[in-house]
């Protein structure tokens, strides 16, 4: 699943970091106009989504996902060929759509196919693995491009290579299997999922908007990709070609090392959960604060309206810090998408409530880009930009060290969820709580999944 979101949405991150409209400086109102029409649609596909992927399954959803964003590469393409902005426009209707399914789907898989010990690692390759998505995607236009000093467009072979892994991530997106085909190592399966009418999956999405702890975090949802936005924008104005090409290269593969380490903190063997969080959250809000307070410093006396008139390269004097900020704002605004994944993932263990839960992070979190993209059309100076971003990311700080403090569990597998098969270890580490929630000793569906009798012995014990 993360590869499938490494040719869709992290090929899509390594274009949009090149700058407006694949790397022309002239085309950035028409793009920045089109995204904003990909995440207004994003915001309701992503909403929703969850009620389709319940109904068709991941397999044929997470096909949709991919195509979109192939039609919008296109379209980028075609854009730079002819200036017509008609294409480009229902593309972004098109990608709001599979965008919305495809990171429905991932959240879905990493949140439920995974056991609550290892959600983090779950979390960590499917988000990993998206940018290495955005390594490849970054890699090819930086050899292609690493003596242009000149502003340019992106060249044709870039988008050819793009469409062609599209493709390949459409086909090969048929080889996922729903949560009753996945078997554990103890035998029995991630959960037995019900078929439901298309009416009873939109009544289930409807109810997720009662949970309030859901609610609070949407401010946290908010600005989880507005930094694609701005730094996208800012990288252009700022940074020629090949130095953009450099930022966002680096800046992705330096994300991958980030995320394995702060797996190990959220998946930590011998720490209890609430304590994984807040190390987590510590590690990822700390220095994001910082950066971004170190961003508004930098840009404030940035006027959008007379550029400089040339562009950074990176063979100039003040690029080592312009470098070490952007690696700062990159890598921990990229590792909070990580943290939110992680506090959704202790609601629920439920693949339908997952794929619910999943959908209206996504949603909310299209509605900020929409919002940014919108925002950065109208050329508002990047010093507000900058600080409201990071506003949002501390209120986001706040919202969860409440959450981490008085409302994560130790375990969610005995709050009666109807479709979570519960792991054997998990019965037999739980013995007193087994018994309450299976009285014979046995997971939900005493024909299908038989409990060893030592579990069974151990309940009576207690």
């Amino acid at each position: 699943m993360g590869m499938l979101v490494g040719v869709s949405a992290g090929l899509y991150v390594a274009l949009n970091l090149l700058g407006a409209g694949g790397g022309r400086p002239n085309s950035a109102q028409t793009v920045q106009t089109v995204n904003a029409t990909l995440c207004a649609v994003w915001f309701f596909s992503a909403s929703f989504g969850g009620s389709v992927l319940n109904k068709i399954g991941p397999a044929i959803t997470a096909s949709l996902g991919v195509m979109g964003y192939a039609i919008y590469v296109g379209s980028l393409w075609y854009f730079d060929q002819t200036g017509k902005e008609g294409f480009p426009i229902f593309a972004g209707v098109a990608i709001g759509i599979s965008a919305g399914l495809i990171f429905v789907t991932m959240g879905y898989i990493a949140m439920s196919y995974s056991e609550e010990q290892d959600r983090g690692k779950y979390i960590t390759m499917s988000v990993n693995l998206q940018a290495m998505g955005s390594i490849i995607g970054g890699i090819i236009p930086l050899l292609i491009n690493k003596n242009a000093t000149e502003a340019a467009g992106v060249p044709p072979a870039v988008y050819i290579v793009f469409i062609v892994l599209m493709v390949v991530g459409m086909i090969g997106a048929f080889a996922l299997m729903p949560p009753s085909k996945i078997t554990r190592d103890d035998g029995t399966p991630v959960s037995v999922v019900q078929a439901r009418s298309f009416g009873q999956e939109l009544k289930s999405n409807l109810e997720i908007f009662k949970d309030w702890k859901l609610l609070i975090m949407i401010p946290a949802f908010l600005p989880a990709e507005c930094f694609l936005v701005y730094g996208g924008s800012v990288n252009a104005f700022h940074n020629n070609l090949r130095t953009r090409c450099l930022l966002s290269f680096i800046s992705v593969v330096l994300q991958v090392p980030a995320g394995w380490g702060l797996q190990a903190i959220l998946d930590h063997k011998t720490w209890k959960r609430r304590t994984r969080a807040f190390i987590g959250l510590g590690v990822v809000g700390i220095p994001l604060i910082a950066a971004w307070i170190w961003e508004i410093v930098r840009v404030r006396n940035y006027d959008r309206s007379n550029p400089p008139t040339r562009a950074m390269d990176w063979s100039d004097d003040g690029f080592v810090a312009i470098f070490f900020l952007f690696m700062m704002n990159w890598v921990f605004s990229s590792l909070w998408q990580y943290i939110i994944l992680y506090f959704l993932g202790t609601l629920t263990n439920s693949p339908r409530k997952a794929a619910n839960y999943a959908g209206v992070f996504r949603g909310f979190l299209g509605a900020g880009e929409a919002i940014a993209f919108g925002v950065d059309s109208i050329a508002v100076p990047y010093m507000k930009e900058a600080a409201v971003i990071f506003t949002f990311y501390t209120t986001g700080v706040i919202i969860f060290a409440y959450l981490a403090t008085f409302h994560i569990s130790e375990t969610e597998y005995f709050n009666g969820e109807d479709d979570v098969v519960i792991p054997k270890h998990i019965l037999e580490e739980h013995p007193e709580e087994a018994v309450k929630v299976h009285p014979e000793g046995t997971l939900r569906g005493e024909e299908q999944h038989p409990v060893e009798s030592q579990v069974t012995v151990d309940a009576e014990k207690a």
